[in-house]
């Protein structure tokens, strides 16, 4: 054969074969609801919203087989309103994710932005999907009442690096970020870990984090334990978390606060699912930005969460929901959307399509 044709075709034959080696993948969703909101300040209001269910987002992941089991892995993910078009965030070009490192029997460990554990183990222990239609969630945009700083300040930490190992039914996790100030090692750190097991339709779950401010003197921690069993189409939900916060930075927000939830997950046919949650939140110990106390804040709060997920098809979904809040004894003003503790009722209607 001519060495004029053999020499292309060998350097074709490399290039699929890099290629194959190489995997990257654009994936990411966009989710917008018709909402309705009763308890706000001037009366009932309607509105048109990014995420009803999840946040609409989009991102690159990626993977690299170096050979004896062991691959390059990464993954960069940012959100987006689809009602506006603006990002989420103004100043971060990947506000949900941002990490890269290895892969391979042992687990992942990667280096970047991630999600703490308080908020993995949640959004698997949440009945309702772990959005607008629960307390716990935090993906969308619904002025819904929240578990105040149920994520431990927040949901995210950067110049983190995070080992995870699912296996054999046991999942575990460490996470570490460095606070990068100088002359200390706890000044704006935070340490978390992650354990479960699952076995015949039973999955059990805890996971502990634990933030430093920028002087290393106050703290916020978190606790999260609970489980689920599914039996045939429908998944039973209990669970519980607390958390402690020092941080003056978190005023309006109780010191201690913690929430217990039960609900139930029901595959009521091949496309239809339903979903309920009930959700006790109580909060002691309220400050205001200062530091100082505010016991007037001090309160408790009972949700009641409904959702319907009717799948269209493999990527796209409509959805129906209702939530229904009631403040009680003093609940901080800023948990309601009415600037005042009373009782808050919000519907949807949305769609989502993935990618």
């Amino acid at each position: 054969m001519n060495k004029h044709v053999l020499i292309p075709a060998a350097l074709a034959l490399a290039a699929t074969a890099g290629a194959q080696a190489q995997s990257v993948t654009l994936y990411g969703l966009i989710d917008a609801a018709l909402q309705t909101t009763d308890g706000v300040a001037g009366g009932h209001r309607n509105s048109l919203i990014s995420g009803g269910i999840q946040g609409s987002r989009y991102g690159f992941k990626g993977s690299e087989d170096l050979g004896g089991g062991l691959k390059a892995v990464f993954d960069l993910e940012n959100q987006f309103a689809v009602d506006t078009g603006a990002n989420k965030s103004a100043s971060l070009a990947f506000s949900r994710k941002a990490d890269v490192g290895v892969s391979g029997s042992f687990g992942r460990l990667t280096a970047g932005r991630h999600t703490i554990f308080s908020y993995d183990v949640q959004a698997d222990l949440d009945p309702v999907q772990f959005a607008n239609f629960s307390p716990l969630g935090n993906s969308g945009d619904a002025p819904v009442v929240q578990f105040a700083d149920y994520q431990v300040v927040n949901a995210r930490r950067d110049n983190s690096i995070k080992y995870s190992y699912e296996q054999n039914g046991i999942t575990a996790g460490l996470l570490y970020a460095f606070g990068e100030v100088a002359g200390s090692t706890s000044a704006g750190s935070t340490l978390g870990a992650r354990l479960g097991y699952g076995a015949a339709g039973f999955n059990v779950q805890a996971a502990y984090d634990q933030t430093k401010d920028g002087t290393g003197s106050n703290k916020a921690s978190g606790l999260t334990l609970g489980g689920t069993y599914t039996l045939g189409d429908v998944t039973g939900y209990l669970g519980w978390v607390e958390v402690k916060n020092d941080f003056h930075a978190a005023g309006g927000f109780g010191r201690k606060n913690s929430v217990w939830w039960l609900g139930a997950r029901c595959q009521a046919s091949k496309e239809l699912a339903l979903h309920a949650g009930f959700y006790d939140q109580k909060q002691s110990g309220t400050t205001d930005k200062t530091g100082a106390a505010t016991p007037a804040g001090d309160g408790t709060a009972h949700t009641l969460s409904l959702l319907a997920d009717y799948s269209l098809s493999k990527r796209t979904d409509v959805y129906a929901s209702l939530q229904h809040t009631s403040l009680k004894d003093g609940m901080v003003a800023a948990m309601s959307p009415s600037g005042v503790s009373s009782a808050v009722t919000t519907t949807m209607l949305g769609l989502r399509t993935k990618f």
